[in-house]
């Protein structure tokens, strides 16, 4: 075809003016029994090595490494060692390398990666992403120089298709499709929980076509997801080498994607049962008398807690040292063994940080314990906005520092403390150099994680001793936190606008395949006219609870009084009226955990996530399922307002309407309701005792919803963690041949499992 109006001559030009290089064309392909490597010729003359091999049959590992920077150690987060054989074929036009399931088809004749599943068109690179003057707006796959020739920033560019959208990307407060946001992955003590500042930014994402990406490292990433340009995407990590898993194997089913994952990177660990029930903190009790005048007051209020939660019990100065201050908690193993014969857990506070002023702060930093700076002297940072004294990280990258710092965690653990919460760790400067060589930028986000790890492994051997799991209850971390659990959504607003920011954030940091969440119920601060703090109003503060207790884990905190009784009578009876709830639901939030820990999939999952086949799921944010069964549809600061439920039969939990899926519906919820479903052919395990039990569940209530033949396997664990299995089970018509232990009727409908079921309550009887 002949082109009569092309002024614009010259062959891939960009807009860009810095230094800059991009992949042009492969030079040789080398297939390896470890992989295929491939020598790329780059845009300015020199060469590039990609390297790329399969992980399962359904994932592979991509590396990019640029000439000169070879010698240059990565920053993985994971190093896989299981490898997937590979075949190469070589065709006229281009290459390819896969698997059965997965193929990844490389142009000869300019760089460019397409990715098939099964034969079909997965995903690709972007190559052609230009404006009207024939310039590349977005360069392709390649890398930008800084002042001394070294990479500095290293990007992947993939194609942007019409109706792709995005979940994931750690806890994020944004939109729950992240299509059209600049996401960055630098953990932040962000503040608040409403912006893309994030405490515990991910670098994973998955898309709608069905895959899903890792990028591989530890140093400042971001994703420009469509934000840009509306047909392009591009991943980009201040890093020397390109470094990422694609997980394939997920159209229709994005379960699988973050059960590959999971898989792939580590399991998800069971956390102790004792923890699905309500925790009580506030920021904070001041003293032993303090908190057990508390646990008392529930106790005369009838309002159970499993968990009781100090953030200031550190010896003035020491904070950040593990040392008690006996004088306001005298004999805390004393206070420790109260509480457990109150059937309460002790939950402390700890950061990674010592305040200059403390005095121990000049013999831990001639002994190097603390990240520097350039100099070689302690970095140096203001821990908040209105710190009056400046602090230092603790380097956990020193093994000399953990050999001092372990026996003082021991020391704590072995008093009997139950959960350990991690705060902070986000505000170490760019310029610190660590023990371990890297640098501020490679180091930053990798401390969030190791500071939040570390003290859960200590936790796990020490638990190993009792017959006990471990627990933390972290706000910062990162790839890979899915095996630390617990987290929480760090310094939440009372407002109720806020609370739909938060289940945002926690939804996406669901989809980075977190299982265990909270956030801070009733707020954690509320700001007043007068630009101080205030308590929330009485809507605020039930609002969120009622939230609250229909999430994966419950803490009300804050910096005023969170108890229910300062809030009024009639709050309080609510309060007490959902307590019950959320311990009636313990075993089935409890099978649920069973489900993520064997899985890999999170207690908290968008619509979307249950219903990858319904298109109205895929929109729908601020309502979520909490396990596969029921769906929670909060009022936020709505009065009356429509729910979406998918396709099929629902049922109201409380009122036992039976509803049309595939439709929406209205509800104008009292202060004291919360609209919550339950999916047909599905069993919502109760406990028929007050309190969460630490062993095997004995007293049980089934709630069922059935619309025809069903089955479910159900789970329950012990204080160590060990498993029991169960199978639930519905039969319409004859029944006489069926081996399973009989535990009721209804109608037409016969209901049997070897569970410890004195009761079963049955909705919808198969016909």
């Amino acid at each position: 075809m002949k082109v009569d109006y092309n002024p614009q001559v010259g062959y891939r030009r960009t807009i860009f003016k810095e230094a800059y290089d991009f992949l042009l064309k492969p030079v040789s392909f080398s297939a390896k029994q470890d992989g295929l490597q491939i020598t790329v010729e780059t845009y300015q003359g020199k060469s590039a090595e990609v390297q790329v091999c399969f992980l399962t049959e359904t994932a592979f590992r991509l590396q990019l490494i640029p000439e000169g920077e070879t010698d240059r150690p990565g920053n993985p987060v994971f190093v896989p060692e299981t490898r997937y054989p590979g075949s190469f074929s070589e065709q006229e036009r281009f290459c390819e390398y896969g698997t059965e399931k997965l193929t990844l088809r490389f142009c000869k004749d300019y760089w460019e990666m397409s990715v098939y599943e099964e034969g079909e068109l997965l995903t690709k690179e972007q190559v052609f992403d230009t404006n009207v003057d024939n310039r590349w707006k977005y360069l392709p796959t390649g890398w930008h120089y800084d002042e001394e020739g070294k990479c500095c920033r290293i990007h992947e560019t993939m194609y942007l298709y019409s109706d792709e959208a995005f979940w994931g990307f750690g806890e994020k407060f944004t939109d729950l499709n992240k299509r059209g946001q600049l996401l960055h992955c630098w953990q932040k003590d962000a503040l608040s929980t409403n912006t893309e500042d994030s405490y515990k930014a991910h670098p994973f994402f998955i898309s709608s076509r069905g895959y899903a990406v890792l990028m591989n490292t530890y140093t400042r990433c971001s994703f420009d997801m469509g934000h840009t340009s509306q047909v392009s995407y591009q991943m980009e990590a201040e890093d020397g080498r390109l470094d990422y898993i694609f997980i394939g194997g997920g159209r229709g089913d994005y379960k699988s994607l973050l059960s590959q994952y999971v898989q792939l990177t580590g399991a998800i660990p069971l956390i102790p049962k004792w923890a699905f029930g309500f925790w009580m903190s506030r920021c904070s009790y001041q003293t032993r008398q303090e908190i057990e005048e508390v646990v008392l007051r529930c106790e005369k209020e009838q309002v159970p807690i499993r968990v009781i939660h100090i953030d200031g019990w550190q010896k003035d100065g020491y904070a950040g040292a593990w040392v008690w201050d006996e004088e306001r908690f005298p004999d805390p193993e004393g206070m420790i063994r109260w509480l457990k014969e109150h059937g309460v857990h002790l939950s402390l506070w700890i950061f990674p940080y010592l305040a200059e002023t403390s005095p121990i702060f000049k013999e831990l930093s001639d002994k190097g314990y603390f990240v520097k700076n350039k100099s070689g002297e302690p970095a140096l940072f203001y821990s908040t906005a209105d710190s009056a004294e400046r602090s230092a990280c603790f380097d956990f990258s020193n093994p000399e520092f953990l050999a001092w710092y372990k026996p003082r965690v021991m020391k704590v653990l072995h008093m009997g403390v139950g959960v350990i919460k991690t705060d902070f760790s986000e505000a170490v400067p760019e310029d610190a150099v660590y023990y371990d060589g890297r640098d501020g930028v490679e180091g930053h986000n990798r401390l969030t994680y190791l500071y939040a790890e570390t003290i859960y492994r200590w936790m796990e051997e020490y638990k190993k001793e009792t017959g006990e799991l471990p627990m933390l209850w972290g706000r910062s971390g990162y790839a890979g936190s899915h095996r630390i659990p617990a987290a929480w959504a760090g310094d939440s607003s009372s407002a109720l606008n806020n609370h739909a920011a938060i289940v945002k954030g926690g939804l996406s940091l669901a989809m980075s395949g977190v299982a265990f969440w909270g956030f801070d119920m009733g707020g954690f601060y509320n700001t007043g006219a007068d630009g101080n703090e205030c308590p929330p109003t009485q809507e605020e503060y039930e609002r969120s609870l009622e939230l609250g207790f229909l999430m994966p884990l419950s803490r009300a905190h804050g910096k005023t009084p969170r108890e229910p009784w300062h809030f009024g009578n009639e709050v309080l009876e609510n309060v007490r009226r959902f307590d019950t709830i959320r311990n009636g639901l313990s075993p089935y939030l409890v099978s649920t955990a069973v489900e993520c820990h064997q899985n890999g999939i999170p207690m908290l999952r968008p619509l979307v996530l249950e219903f990858p086949k319904d298109p109205a799921a895929r929109y729908q944010e601020l309502s979520y399922m909490l396990g596969h069964a029921l769906l929670v549809a909060p009022p936020f600061d709505r009065k009356r307002y429509d729910v979406y439920l998918p396709i099929g039969k629902w049922v109201n939990y409380f009122t036992g309407e039976v509803l049309d899926g595939g439709q929406y519906v209205t509800v104008e919820p009292k202060l004291g309701e919360l609209p919550v479903f339950q999916r047909e052919n599905t069993c919502v395990l109760q406990s028929t005792e007050a309190g969460t039990e630490d062993g095997y569940f004995e007293h049980l209530k089934a709630n069922i919803f059935c619309t025809g033949e069903m089955q479910e396997t159900l789970y329950d664990y012990n204080a160590a963690g060990e498993i029991r299995t169960w199978t639930l089970r519905t039969t319409a018509g004859d029944t006489e041949n069926v081996s399973m232990r009989q535990i009721g009727t209804s109608g037409a409908l016969r209901i049997e499992t070897d569970a410890p079921v004195q009761e079963a309550v049955v909705i919808g009887d198969a016909k």
